[in-house]
C-alpha cells in the first residue's frame, strides 16, 4: 500500500488534521479488518473502487464514493477492500464538521452518510473539484481551496475545540475535570456541548482516543509487546488494555489480531 500524507496549511489546522493518499492494486485478492472503536471523523473520497461494508453481521455494502464517517464507539463493521484502490482521506479536527456546517455530531456516530446528506451541494462540489484534479498536490489544493471557503461561514473556535484537540494531542490522558474548569463551562454543560460537537462524551471519547492510540502503536511497532503498549498509553497494565478491549470492541484482543494487520487507521 502506497500512502502519503500531508498536512494542511497552518490557516486550515483547527479544522483539517492531514490530508492522506492510498494506493494499491489487488486484483482479486481481498482485504478485510474491522472499523474498531476509533475517535476520527473523515470524509473519504474514492477515485478508485469504494470499500465495501458489512454491519452488524448483514449483506455487503458498497460505500458512497464520498463519505463522511462519524466516530466510531463500537465493533459493528467489517471492512472488504479489493480491486484498485486509490482513496483521498480528509482527517478532522475533532469537533470540525461541527464548526462548519453545525451538524450535531451524535447523529454521526457508527456511521458513514453521503457527503452530500451531511454538507449538502457543497459536499458535492469538494468531491467534484478533488475528483477534477490531477494529483495528489493538486487534490490537497483543489481540498484546502473548498475548506477556505467553507471555514468563512463556519462558527468560532470555543472551549469544546480546545478541550477535543487536547484530549487527542495528549491520547486521552488529560483529567475531564481539568479541562471542565478550563472552559469555564458547568461539568454538565461542558458534557453536553461536548457530546453534541464531537459525538461522544468526554470520558468515551479519551477512551477511545487511548484505545486508537494502543492499536497504532500496534501497527507501527508490530514485535513491541501488548504489555508495553499498554503501559506506554496510559493503561493501568495489560489486564486493563484486554478489559477495555471487550468493552469498545465486544470481543479481545488475541480473538481478531489478524484482522489487525490490515487495520489501515488515519494519522494526524
Amino acid at each position: 500500500m502506497d500512502v502519503r500524507r500531508r498536512t494542511p496549511h497552518p490557516e486550515l489546522r483547527s479544522i483539517v488534521r492531514s490530508f492522506e493518499e492510498r494506493r494499491a492494486t489487488l486484483g482479486s485478492e481481498e482485504l478485510t479488518w474491522p472499523l474498531t472503536a476509533r475517535p476520527h471523523q473523515i470524509i473519504d473520497i474514492y477515485l478508485g473502487d469504494p470499500f465495501r461494508l458489512r454491519i452488524d453481521g448483514g449483506p455487503l455494502q458498497t460505500a458512497p464514493e464520498t463519505v463522511v464517517v462519524g466516530p466510531q464507539g463500537s465493533r459493528r463493521i467489517q471492512l472488504h477492500m479489493s480491486g484498485e484502490v486509490h482513496i483521498f482521506n480528509i482527517l478532522l479536527q475533532p469537533a470540525a464538521l461541527h464548526r462548519l456546517v453545525g451538524v450535531n455530531m451524535t447523529s454521526l456516530v457508527n456511521e458513514g452518510i453521503p457527503a452530500r446528506d451531511v454538507l449538502g451541494k457543497r459536499g458535492v462540489l469538494l468531491s467534484d473539484t478533488v475528483r477534477s484534479a490531477a494529483d495528489f498536490a493538486s487534490r490537497i489544493a483543489a481540498a484546502e481551496r473548498w475548506f477556505a471557503m467553507m471555514q468563512d461561514d463556519s462558527l468560532t473556535e470555543d472551549g469544546i475545540d480546545y478541550a477535543s484537540r487536547l484530549l487527542l494531542a495528549s491520547r486521552g490522558r488529560v483529567r475531564i475535570e481539568d479541562l471542565v474548569k478550563r472552559s469555564g463551562l458547568s461539568a454538565r454543560h461542558f458534557q453536553r456541548r461536548f457530546t453534541s460537537q464531537v459525538g461522544l462524551s468526554p470520558k468515551l471519547y479519551a477512551r477511545t482516543v487511548r484505545f486508537d492510540a494502543a492499536l497504532t502503536a500496534h501497527r507501527d511497532e508490530p514485535m513491541k509487546s501488548w504489555t508495553r503498549i499498554a503501559h506506554e498509553t496510559g493503561y493501568f497494565d495489560q489486564a486493563h488494555f484486554i478489559r477495555e478491549c471487550h468493552a469498545l470492541v465486544g470481543i479481545g484482543p488475541s480473538q481478531f489480531i489478524g484482522d489487525w494487520e490490515n487495520i489501515l487507521s488515519p494519522d494526524g
